[in-house]
């Protein structure tokens, strides 16, 4: 899945557990919802095998770079509206990308070490389904999840007092 899915995930996790405990402490909220973030990753990357997600970016294919730059672009505005107080369940839901993506390929030019998990879990749940990393139609999947999971998020703050956002 892409960074907005990611993002939208740990935020909503975080809403659900003020709203399901709002008395718990700064830290019980970290140490119960700081995993589930970090879990949530790799359900993710495992689920994306039905959306669009090429295994090697292609700067020369229009299509890609379009789309990443609609998911770039929205990665930006989600976090200007939550990094302010959502910034911890961010950083823990895209903490495989931030390690395997940036730091080892970026810096290091190693290969992953976390999304090597993410495709056994795959290859686990989805070994008999169809893969549609190729497929530039499943984006309207992904862009379904990113709707839904921002909805989620906007309801929960409008119908509760749950503080994710920075213009609360």
């Amino acid at each position: 899945m892409q960074a907005p899915t990611h993002i939208l995930t740990g935020i909503l996790l975080l809403g659900l557990f003020q709203v399901i405990f709002p008395a718990a402490p700064w830290w019980l909220q970290v140490v119960v919802v700081l995993p589930l973030s970090l879990a949530s990753h790799f359900i993710l990357d495992a689920v994306a095998i039905f959306t669009y997600h090429p295994p090697k970016a292609d700067w020369k294919d229009w299509f890609w770079v379009s789309y990443h730059l609609i998911i770039y672009i929205g990665s930006i505005v989600l976090l200007v509206f939550f990094l302010v107080d959502s910034w911890w369940v961010i950083i823990a839901a895209n903490f495989p990308d931030l390690i395997d993506w940036f730091i080892l390929r970026v810096f290091f030019k190693k290969e992953p070490v976390f999304h090597p998990i993410a495709d056994k879990l795959r290859n686990f749940l989805f070994n008999r389904t169809p893969n549609w990393n190729h497929k530039r139609w499943t984006i309207i999947i992904e862009f379904i999840i990113i709707g839904v999971l921002l909805a989620s998020v906007l309801l929960l703050i409008s119908f509760t007092s749950v503080s994710l956002i920075w213009l609360d």
